[in-house]
Order: structure tokens, then C-alpha cells, then sequence
């Protein structure tokens, strides 16, 4: 686990205003937001202010879905995440960030490839 990132819990909200960010970056004007942490999901689609450990994470991602046209959350199981889970692990195992890198290994484009079938 990185230092700055103190639980798995954090880690999902954290890859979701990462996404965000990027999206408004690339100029995208729609998005869906797909995760598969139901709890991260549900605190981005309430209205209230959350008072959790991620609540930072949590209102700085309402801040950003802020700046689209369209933003919505939506919880997907693990199991119709598989890229992205393995994405995260791979470079979790290898202490790369192949994201930055414009790279997918070679592991995760074998399965990108069997999704896309």
C-alpha cells in the first residue's frame, strides 16, 4: 500500500478522482464512472457531505463530476472489472505505474482482448 494511500478502501477513491481529473483533462464533456467498491460508489452518489475517512476523496470528486455536462456513478461487480483490477495489482506487484508510462503489460492485454470477444 502506498504511504499516501492508507487503506484499499482509500485507494478505490482515490482511482476514481484520479479518473475524473484525467477525463477533464482530455476534454471529455460525459462521463460514467464505473467502481466496483459499492461503499465509494454510494458516497459519490449522495447528496450529503460525507464525514468518512475518504471524505476528502469523496467531495473533491463531487467537486470535479462538477465540471462535465453529464457525470454519473455507477457500481459494477469485480467481475466486469476485471481489466481494472488487474491494472491496479500488476503494477502493484511490479511498484510500477504503468498508466504514466502509456504501457498496458502484457497480462492485461490478453484480457482486454478476451473482454472485447
Amino acid at each position: 500500500m502506498n504511504v499516501n494511500i492508507p487503506s484499499t478502501f482509500a485507494a478505490e477513491a482515490v482511482a476514481c478522482f484520479q479518473a475524473l481529473k484525467i477525463d477533464l483533462h482530455l476534454g471529455l464533456r460525459e462521463v460514467e464512472v464505473e467502481g466496483d467498491s459499492r461503499s465509494v460508489i454510494s458516497k459519490l452518489q449522495e447528496k450529503n457531505e460525507d464525514r468518512s475517512e475518504i471524505a476528502a476523496f469523496i467531495n473533491d470528486s463531487k467537486n470535479l463530476s462538477l465540471g462535465f455536462r453529464f457525470c454519473v456513478f455507477l457500481f459494477t461487480n469485480r467481475e466486469s472489472n476485471k481489466v481494472a483490477h488487474l491494472i491496479a495489482s500488476e503494477g502493484i506487484k511490479k511498484r510500477k505505474t504503468t498508466y504514466l508510462l502509456n504501457l498496458v503489460l502484457s497480462s492485461v492485454a490478453e484480457v482486454v482482448a478476451d473482454d472485447r470477444k
